[in-house]
């Protein structure tokens, strides 16, 4: 019986398979979920170019270490995808809403959609400084330790800072979403995105698609901690299991109607 299931479920699974064995063959992989050579290349090359599987002869193995791009890298990908997540996501900014802005990358875009009067802060010069022309934004930045390579403001100076604010939304970023909670790259980073989360009344996620196949970094919040998750490709019927047992809404198809997608 031939079993049909999405891209993104079946790379997910591909992935728990390569970190049993280390390495697979594209013909294992072919055998092991019944598709076609063509479809084993499409998902090899989409593994290898996440950064999640390293190419062999053949293949695939694991890489030894997982290396996450820097800012300016990620800055450059998928921008179609980031575009899309960040208008789904201004839609629930309400006016005279105080707002988190997080320094990602897909975050950075919900400021090309920000229409209503509110009051911003930030981590991430490059978003106050794409939103310094909003006449409808109240801006305000962080203080404290610069990071240059993934271009963010952290420490005890933005922890103390954060810890006098409480939010009506949060715009958090991930490097990750497993089905114990979120994680990120930096236990500075995961320290900022734990307290704003804490400090605010409506949490909101966005992830792009390949956010649902990273292993674990540093975990700044569980599932129950999140409101809703936004996405553009539907992530593993596992992952979407546990949101729903968190009552963390998640959205992943935005021709839909907008609403919980199970």
């Amino acid at each position: 019986m031939v079993i049909y299931m999405y891209q993104e479920e079946r790379l997910y699974q591909i992935l728990n398979l390569l970190r049993e064995r280390k390495s697979l063959s594209k013909q294992e992989i072919m055998e092991n979920f019944q598709i076609s050579r063509d479809t084993a290349r499409r998902d090899i090359i989409c593994l290898v170019n996440e950064g999640l599987a390293l190419r062999t002869h053949g293949g695939i193995t694991l890489p030894t270490i997982q290396i996450t791009p820097g800012y300016k890298e990620r800055a450059g990908l998928q921008l179609d995808k980031k575009n899309q997540i960040g208008k789904m996501a201004a839609a629930y900014i309400k006016r005279g809403s105080v707002c988190y802005l997080d320094s990602s990358t897909t975050v950075q875009y919900i400021c090309n959609y920000i229409k209503e009067k509110t009051t911003i802060y930030s981590n991430s010069i490059d978003i106050i400084e794409q939103m310094q022309d909003n006449k409808n934004a109240e801006l305000h930045i962080l203080g404290g330790k610069w990071n240059t390579e993934d271009r963010y403001i952290y420490g005890s100076e933005a922890l103390a800072m954060l810890d006098n604010i409480h939010f009506d939304i949060a715009f958090l970023g991930t490097t990750s979403v497993t089905e114990d909670g979120f994680y990120t790259c930096g236990n500075e980073d995961a320290a900022i995105k734990r307290l704003v989360a804490r400090k605010s009344l409506f949490v909101c996620v966005l992830a792009d698609s390949g956010k649902f196949l990273f292993q674990p970094s540093f975990k700044f919040a569980k599932l129950n901690d999140v409101d809703i998750v936004l996405t553009t490709k539907m992530p593993h019927k596992s992952i979407i299991t546990a949101l729903a047992k968190a009552n963390c809404s998640l959205i992943w198809n935005f021709n839909e109607a907008k609403g919980d997608k199970d």
